[in-house]
């Protein structure tokens, strides 16, 4: 057959058509699509570049702004928040330590002088430093208390100290604090003699003094480190009072302190503590208005109760015709007012006495007899 055979429209079609060439493309459209290829490469490498370290978080303690003084006898007690946060407002985790500053200026008239932020950063004295286990025993609760002492001035007018403080953790300090200021006095004596007395709705505490304007009651658990702030505040002409709520089971430490002035207030030094274990030993009240009320073959007994909280119940006596001793007729207190003895031959005379118990098993003196006939 001839090799000459002419291609079906089909056949020339086929060959007619042709793939485009890359390599005759408009460079402009080739730029095109590179640049969308070039955006995700650079993205992609910038994703996977570190930056610059951010720097560490500052622990600069928060200022303090609640700082006191006050004189107590020869010493001076200093008492502030113990700081939590930083300055920033984050936990802060503990200080390291404490620095005390001092300027002391002369007194000018009876307004004691102040002193600026800027003349302790020139011209205070570091006193005091706290920290180690000298930090840590000055902390009471979230306050921070510490004495440092003194001496009583003779000189006329007497220099004003002033102070502030600076707490560090780390290598960073905290600005300066408040300032507080102190013209130091003579103090008073400490009381003597004092002397705890359990009362059942209370203890009382005695003590002696000279003359005084006021005196601060101390107390705090046996198992406590340290006082907080008074019980209570009792005039000068006072050398008694009543701890009202002292609570049974409990073992308390008492102190007393005198006070005198207001401004400035010169406080003396504790007095001697003394110590209780404080528990109910006391009988409850007598139950009062006891009638018998003479019934068929019974008697019914109606009273007041006793006027002691911690009453739970009452014992019922009962003294039969020719006997000369009550007995008790029930074994356990009777929660109620009111009882009925039943079962009692008519026409006879029976005897009945009353006592009070408490949840301690504290029972109080039996009321007087009360006398009563069965129908």
């Amino acid at each position: 057959m001839s090799s000459n055979v002419a291609p079906t429209p089909v056949e020339k079609r086929a060959t007619m058509t042709t793939l485009p060439n890359p390599a005759a493309a408009s460079p402009r459209r080739s730029i095109r699509r590179l640049v969308p290829v070039l955006a995700v490469m650079v993205l992609a490498a910038a994703c996977g570049k570190k930056g610059d370290p951010l720097p560490p978080l500052r622990t600069v303690p928060l200022v303090t702004k609640d700082l006191e003084v006050r004189q107590q006898g020869s010493a001076m007690l200093f008492e502030l928040t113990y700081p939590a946060t930083t300055s920033a407002g984050l936990i802060l985790g503990g200080i390291d330590s404490l620095e005390l500053y001092r300027i002391t200026k002369p007194m000018v008239g009876d307004d004691p002088p102040t002193a600026q932020a800027a003349e302790f950063e020139a011209d205070s004295e570091v006193v005091r430093s706290l920290r180690g286990t000298e930090l840590e025993s000055a902390i009471v609760g979230n306050r921070i208390q510490f004495r440092l002492s003194m001496e009583t001035p003779d000189e006329e007018p007497p220099e004003a100290s002033i102070f502030a403080v600076r707490t560090i953790k780390g290598l960073e300090s905290s600005d300066f604090s408040n300032r507080a200021t102190l013209v130091p006095g003579p103090p008073p004596e400490p009381p003597t003699n004092l002397e705890l007395i359990a009362r059942p709705r209370g203890v009382e505490i005695r003590w002696e003094s000279g003359e005084a304007e006021a005196f601060d009651v101390f107390r705090r658990l046996a198992t406590e480190r340290g006082y907080g702030p008074p019980l209570m505040e009792v005039p000068g002409d006072k050398r008694r009072i009543a701890d009202l709520r002292a609570k049974y089971g409990e073992r308390y430490i008492y102190s007393v302190r005198a006070i005198t002035g207001d401004d400035p207030r010169v406080e003396s030094d504790l007095a001697s503590e003394a110590e209780i274990d404080y528990q109910d030993t006391f009988a409850p009240r007598l139950p009062k208005n006891v009638v018998a009320l003479p019934e068929q073959g019974a008697i019914r007994l109606r009273w007041e109760p006793s006027p002691d909280a911690d009453t739970v119940g009452y014992f019922i006596h009962r003294r039969d015709v020719g006997r000369v001793n009550f007995v008790r007729l029930n074994d356990q207190p009777l929660p109620s007012t009111e009882y009925l003895d039943r079962g009692l031959a008519s026409g006879l005379e029976f005897a009945y006495r009353i006592q009070a118990v408490d949840g301690e098993g504290n029972t109080s003196d039996l009321s007087p007899a009360v006398v009563a006939a069965t129908r």
